[in-house]
């Protein structure tokens, strides 16, 4: 699954070779994974490349409502989803290759109107692969380091 450009996306000559490489990325295998670390059967909508004030490219994504997956939780939670939270195209100084990378985070609400969130892993796509470091992975190496 590729993503789409947001219709409120503005895209000019400064950044539209970061959307054309937006534009290449397949999600299938971050899904994949997010969904095989998580335990959780979900499917993921549409990504969508969106813009900031600034020019910056981002692509967004979420996961259909898995508050029903969250075990005893599911008493409590109205909505839970995983999606991207922190995220960029970027352009690497030194070899002017692009690359994304994204924080993907489990973001929930509570029935009594309550809302936060947790890092699930951090992804990133470059020369045409993903590579993932999950959360657990992230504590260990800093207890460890």
């Amino acid at each position: 699954m590729k993503a789409i450009i947001n219709e409120r996306a503005e895209i000019g000559l400064h950044n539209e070779n970061f959307v054309k490489f937006a534009q290449t990325i397949d999600f299938t295998m971050l899904f994949d994974h997010i969904r095989e670390f998580t335990k959780v059967d979900c499917e993921f909508a549409q990504p969508e490349i969106i813009t900031n004030r600034n020019g910056s490219v981002h692509i967004e994504f979420s996961s259909e409502n898995i508050a029903s997956q969250t075990g005893s939780f599911s008493a409590i939670l109205e909505r839970c989803v995983l999606a991207s939270f922190s995220n960029y195209v970027v352009q690497d100084k030194e070899t002017d290759e692009l690359r994304y990378w994204v924080d993907v985070s489990i973001r929930y609400s509570h029935f009594d109107g309550g809302s936060n969130g947790m890092d699930v892993c951090l992804a990133e796509y470059r020369k045409g692969e993903w590579s993932f470091r999950d959360a657990g992975e992230r504590r260990r190496s800093h207890d460890n380091g």
